[in-house]
């Protein structure tokens, strides 16, 4: 991934992050199984992104939460928190590319690929 692009995705997500603060992906974890506590099921898209962050893997993760938004019937609160967790695992991604993480670069490298399908 160009240096722009990630640029690019920093200055998105933190023009998304506002005032609020940024939360960390521990707390946007913990917001997306709050989200899903009530709820008969937790989509497979969200489950997977919930074990793919634990486990570290956080561009699938993302790629997760980006394919878990189709899932019908979710409510406007569930929607809202998986884009925060999203927001929170690229954010944590940027933070350590820019650190020299290659990993991390080849995770954005996937997210990117994927949002340009």
């Amino acid at each position: 991934m160009r240096l722009v692009e990630i640029q690019s995705l920093a200055l998105a997500a933190a023009l998304v992050a506002g005032c609020k603060g940024e939360p960390n992906v521990k707390d946007g974890l913990g917001q997306l199984e709050k989200a899903f506590a009530d709820s008969a099921a937790v989509p497979p898209a969200v489950q997977l992104a919930l074990d793919a962050a634990r486990t570290n893997e956080l561009g699938q993760g993302v790629v997760a939460l980006q394919n878990a938004k189709a899932v019908p019937g979710l409510s406007a609160d569930q929607l809202q928190t998986m884009e925060q967790a999203s927001q929170s695992l690229t954010r944590e991604l940027l933070r350590r590319a820019e650190s020299g993480d290659a990993r991390a670069k080849a995770d954005l490298e996937l997210i990117e690929r994927f949002r340009s399908q």
